[in-house]
C-alpha cells in the first residue's frame, strides 16, 4: 500500500478551509446590516489569502502573517475566523464549525511530536519568502541584503573578503601608515618600564 503524502493532505485541507471561509463570508454578507457586511468581507479576504498561500508566498503579505507558518498559529487563526461567522445563518454557521474543527486539530497537532507541517507552513518558508536564505552559510547561503555569504569570503555589503585579510572599507594600517588592508603587520605594542621601585 502506497504511503500517503501528508504534506499534500494538509495542503488540500487548507484549500478546503479557505473555501469554507469564503462561503461563510458570503453567508454573512447575505444577512442584513453593515457590520455583517464588513465581517463577511474580512472572511472572504482571509479565505482568499489562505488559498493563495498554498500556491505561492508573496512577501507583501507574508511579512504581516508570520503566525500562518506553524500549526499553532494557523490553528488559532482558523478558530478565530470560524468563530466570527457562527451567528449569521445556517450556511455561515456550518462553514464556521468546519473551520473551527480544523483549527482545533491544527492546534493539537502543534503539540504532537513527529507530526511535521507541510513545507509552506514551516518557518523556513516564511524566511525564504522575505528573502532570507535558510541554508547554512557554508552551503552558499546568503544574508537578507543579498550579499555573499560570510563563509564565501565577503560581508553582506559586498566588501572585501575578511578571510583574505581586508575589510569592506579602506582602513589605515597603523603599522605602515598607509591606507590598505589589515592584512599587513599590526602595530607592535611597546611596554615601557616604570623603572626600579621606590627605595625604602
Amino acid at each position: 500500500m502506497a504511503s500517503v503524502d501528508m504534506s499534500l493532505v494538509f495542503r488540500i485541507i487548507n484549500c478546503v478551509v479557505a473555501a469554507f471561509m469564503v462561503i461563510g463570508g458570503i453567508g454573512t454578507i447575505i444577512r442584513e446590516g453593515f457590520p455583517n457586511f464588513i465581517t463577511g468581507i474580512f472572511c472572504i479576504i482571509f479565505g482568499v489569502i489562505t488559498a493563495v498561500f498554498e500556491f505561492r508566498l508573496p512577501s507583501q503579505i507574508t511579512q504581516f502573517a508570520s503566525f500562518m507558518f506553524s500549526f499553532l498559529g494557523r490553528g488559532l487563526f482558523y478558530i478565530f475566523i470560524g468563530c466570527i461567522s457562527l451567528n449569521y445563518g445556517a450556511l455561515a454557521i456550518a462553514s464556521g464549525v468546519i473551520v473551527i474543527v480544523v483549527g482545533v486539530v491544527y492546534t493539537v497537532l502543534h503539540f504532537v511530536p513527529g507530526v511535521q507541517a507541510p513545507s509552506n507552513m514551516q518557518r523556513s518558508a516564511f524566511e525564504e519568502s522575505l528573502g532570507y536564505s535558510t541554508r547554512p552559510l557554508e552551503q552558499g547561503g546568503s544574508y537578507p541584503g543579498g550579499g555573499a555569504a560570510y563563509n564565501n569570503g565577503s560581508y553582506p555589503s559586498g566588501g572585501a573578503a575578511y578571510n583574505n585579510g581586508s575589510y569592506s572599507t579602506p582602513a589605515t594600517d597603523v603599522g605602515h601608515g598607509s591606507p590598505g588592508s589589515y592584512g599587513g603587520s599590526f602595530p607592535t605594542k611597546t611596554y615601557v618600564s616604570d623603572g626600579p621601585g621606590p627605595t625604602v
